[in-house]
Order: C-alpha cells, then sequence, then structure tokens
C-alpha cells in the first residue's frame, strides 16, 4: 500500500473560478482535494448525500450558506452538511474533504454566484 500520497502535478478539474487537485487514495468513503481558489465557486450547489468540510489553508473569502454570509480567513475550518446549498468567492486555498466521497450523481447545481465582485 502507498500510504504518502502527493498532490498532482496538474489539475484533476478546471471550473469557471478554481482548480482543483484530487488526491487518490485507498479509501474510496471520502475524497480529499485541494482547491486553488482565484475567484470562487461558479455556481451555487449542494450534494444529496456528502458533508463537506473546508480548511482555509492561506488567503480570504467570503462562503454563502443557506442565504447567510461567513468571511473566512486561514485556519478556519467550514462544515456543510447534505442538503444545504453554498457557494463561496475570494482568493484562497482550500483543503477539502468530502464524506461520503464526491459523486456528480450526488451533486445539485443552482444560480451562479452573487458573491462575485468584479
Amino acid at each position: 500500500m502507498e500510504y504518502i500520497k502527493k498532490l498532482p502535478l496538474e489539475p484533476s478539474f478546471i471550473q469557471n473560478g478554481l482548480n482543483g487537485y484530487s488526491y487518490e487514495i485507498a479509501n474510496k468513503n471520502i475524497s480529499i482535494d485541494i482547491e486553488d481558489v482565484y475567484k470562487g465557486h461558479e455556481k451555487y450547489c449542494k450534494s444529496l448525500v456528502s458533508t463537506f468540510i473546508y480548511y482555509v489553508l492561506e488567503g480570504t473569502g467570503v462562503f454563502k450558506i443557506e442565504n447567510n454570509k461567513y468571511n473566512v480567513e486561514q485556519g478556519d475550518v467550514i462544515e456543510i452538511p447534505p442538503n444545504t446549498e453554498f457557494v463561496f468567492a475570494g482568493k484562497m486555498r482550500l483543503l477539502l474533504i468530502m464524506n461520503p466521497a464526491f459523486n456528480k450523481d450526488n451533486e445539485v447545481d443552482g444560480a451562479y454566484n452573487d458573491l462575485y465582485v468584479d
């Protein structure tokens, strides 16, 4: 078994507003990603089954969760339970752990991000 996991050199996924790097881990019950956010999450989203746990590694931003805004900074943990709509914006590096692991079939996209400031 490979015990040490390295951050991929190239993004595993690219969205309008962030680049994501997924760790390949043996435990398929969770997923672990690094998100380099240069603008934010493009659309509101929610998972029907997964909890999102974000840790702000660096930078600052704003999360809007169930229509409430929260300023976040380095060292903050954001826990978003299933069936909770959210979006975020800012310039930050986030660690994301999802339990159960990310599955596109369990995700619901909403409206475009209204936190963007041009």
